[in-house]
Order: structure tokens, then C-alpha cells, then sequence
């Protein structure tokens, strides 16, 4: 059985890469097909092979109304030439909807069609299969929950002593958000948070690439003490020295099905701050995480506040076995299961 994977790996994301080891360690010929050569890539494709596709917006999307149109009648026309061929196409619904939407009727009628086209449909939690059978009308037995793998020893230390490159003092507390930084991160409400309850003592880090809009707010931030802005894409090497040096990620996304950075924060057993939401129940205990409502005023400065309290007072969480759970050995036998026909 041929796997073929779009993306097989990815610069950006390590989830990529780890989920093709492991289903080749389980037995499957994975194959690479690129971004921006399904159209190519499917014309090779035999009977009885698979085509996994992680994210499905980037073959019919255009800010252009009529290449958007374009763009989905040739993608319409490539699924249906797979199902014609007897090749199954199979979607890991990691968003219900992609972060940036600009037409939501064409982006809810390609992904309920693209749904009715795959043979099966992956998601990362049970949260995410009841919204998916709601928004776009799918029939439970195509939805196969598996979840995200976590990311322990992915990111090697290098030795970077951030707390001296930032010259944070070692009995200070550091809050991080990492990774890039858009609107819908929730950025500009934790700078706002952090600044109401900060103390001399308390120091927060925003360290990642800034779209536009988020790099020229950041530039108008007028209180900006005890808040390092590292505004770069970190590099790998630089991830687990990074996230060592600090006491509590924070993670105030406005939209959250499944997170990988919190799966990540996960992997390095550091206490996190995020909005409540189903997601959280299903990854983590709840001495891992703190969790606030999106819709109270102050409700993520009482979590910041909080954060800290609970990382004094608390014993270790047991992370060993939340972990085991995210093992990508087990998650490669499951997908393997979903692509024979009995996930």
C-alpha cells in the first residue's frame, strides 16, 4: 500500500516529518507529494493507493474570487478523477476552517464537498469529530479519531542561556508565547493582561515572526517594560533552550481545535495558560493547564496571576503517562488501521 503524503515533512512543522517516520517504521511506503504539485503528483498514483492530504485550503484558496472558483473546479476535478481511479483520499482535519477566510459560503461548500470525496477523515480529538458531523453534515463512521503525537526529544538543547540573552535574573518569573504571531494568537490581549498584573519581578516573552499587521501593532506598544520581543522565526536548535528558560507558556489563541504548540509546551512539561476549551480535556489533567473564559475581562490576567501560584504550590504532574498517550509508534499503528478499512 503507497502513501501518498501532502506534505510528507515540512520546514515550519516537525509533525509532519515524525507522522511519515512512524507509518514507515509501521510498514507503509510513504511518498512525498509537494505543495504545489497534487496536480502532478496524482497522475502517478495507481489503484488501491492512498493520497493523505494535511491541509486541504492551499490547493483551492485565492484572494481572487474567480481563481478561487478556478482553483476549486480543477481540485473538484482531481478528487474525482482519484475516486474514479479507485485511490482513497484521506483529509487530517487539523482546523475546522483554515485561520484566514476571506469567502466563508465557498470555504464551507468546498470543505463539505471535499468531506462527501474522502474515503475517510481524521481529526485529532472527539471535540473536533462532533463539529465537523455538525458543520459540513458528515456521517460518524467516515470520522476516525487519532490524536496529535507529542514532540519529546524532537528539539535538541544547544546550550543558549536565554535568561542571560535576555537579562531576566534566574528567581524572576518568565511567561513565553512562541511561534508566529497573528491576530488571532490573541498577542495583543496578553500584552494588555500581562502589563495589568506585572510586577518587577514578572517578565513576559514574545518570540517569533510577526505578520505585518502584528509587527507595526508591535512597534505601538507604549509600555513594554519587563516584555522581551523577539520577533525572528527561532530556529529549531534554539526551541528547547527557549522554552527551558521559562516558568509558564501562554497560549491565549481566539481560535483553538487542536494545538501544537500546546502539545509541545506538553512535551516539555511546562505549565500552560489558554481559554478553555474541549481540546484541553482530552491532552491534559488539569493540574497541567490553566484555563480562563475568552469572555471575562479579566479573565486571562486572573490566569497569568494564577499560573504562577499553582507552579509554586503544586507537585510535579504526571506527564510520563499523559505522554505515553501521544507515543507516534501507537499513533502510526492507528492511521494504519484507518487507511485498511478498521480504524
Amino acid at each position: 500500500m503507497k502513501v501518498w503524503m501532502w506534505p510528507k515533512s515540512s520546514e515550519l512543522n516537525f509533525y509532519n516529518d515524525l507522522l511519515s517516520d512512524s507509518l514507515n517504521g509501521a510498514g507503509m511506503d510513504i511518498v512525498d507529494l509537494k505543495h504545489g504539485k497534487l496536480l502532478l503528483g496524482v497522475g502517478r498514483t495507481k489503484p488501491g493507493d492512498i493520497v493523505h492530504i494535511h491541509w486541504m485550503h492551499h490547493a483551492y484558496q485565492n484572494r481572487n474570487p474567480l481563481l478561487f472558483i478556478v482553483k476549486s473546479f480543477l481540485f473538484i476535478m482531481t478528487m474525482l478523477y482519484l475516486k474514479l481511479r479507485n485511490v482513497q483520499l484521506v483529509w487530517t482535519i487539523h482546523n475546522l476552517y483554515p485561520h484566514q477566510v476571506k469567502y466563508p459560503k465557498l470555504e464551507r461548500f468546498m470543505r463539505t464537498l471535499i468531506c462527501k470525496f474522502c474515503s475517510k477523515l481524521i481529526v485529532a480529538s472527539e471535540s473536533i469529530k462532533r463539529k465537523v458531523m455538525s458543520e459540513f453534515n458528515v456521517p460518524e463512521g467516515k470520522l476516525f479519531v487519532v490524536k496529535h503525537g507529542h514532540y519529546l526529544g524532537v528539539y535538541k538543547p544547544s546550550g543558549i542561556d536565554f535568561r542571560q540573552r535576555y537579562r531576566i535574573s534566574a528567581d524572576a518569573h518568565a511567561y513565553l508565547f512562541l511561534g508566529a504571531i497573528k491576530a488571532y494568537k490573541g498577542v495583543e490581549d496578553l500584552i494588555e493582561a500581562f502589563n495589568a498584573v506585572k510586577t518587577p519581578n514578572d517578565y513576559l516573552i514574545i518570540a517569533g515572526k510577526a505578520d505585518q499587521a502584528m509587527e507595526s501593532y508591535l512597534k505601538r506598544v507604549e509600555d513594554t517594560e519587563n516584555i522581551i520581543l523577539d520577533m525572528r522565526f527561532i530556529p529549531n536548535e534554539e526551541v528547547a533552550d527557549l522554552i527551558s528558560a521559562v516558568d509558564v507558556m501562554v497560549m491565549p489563541y481566539k481560535e483553538i481545535t487542536t494545538s501544537g504548540s500546546a502539545i509541545l509546551g506538553l512535551s516539555f512539561k511546562k505549565l500552560i495558560v489558554m481559554p478553555d476549551n474541549d481540546f484541553i480535556n482530552e491532552y491534559f489533567t488539569e493540574d497541567m493547564v490553566v484555563r480562563y473564559d475568552p469572555h471575562h475581562d479579566n479573565g486571562l490576567e486572573n490566569a497569568l496571576k494564577a499560573a504562577l501560584h499553582v507552579k509554586r504550590q503544586q507537585a510535579a504532574p504526571n506527564y510520563d503517562e499523559v505522554l505515553k498517550d501521544l507515543d507516534w509508534s501507537a499513533i502510526a499503528l492507528k492511521i494504519k488501521k484507518v487507511y485498511q478499512g478498521w480504524g
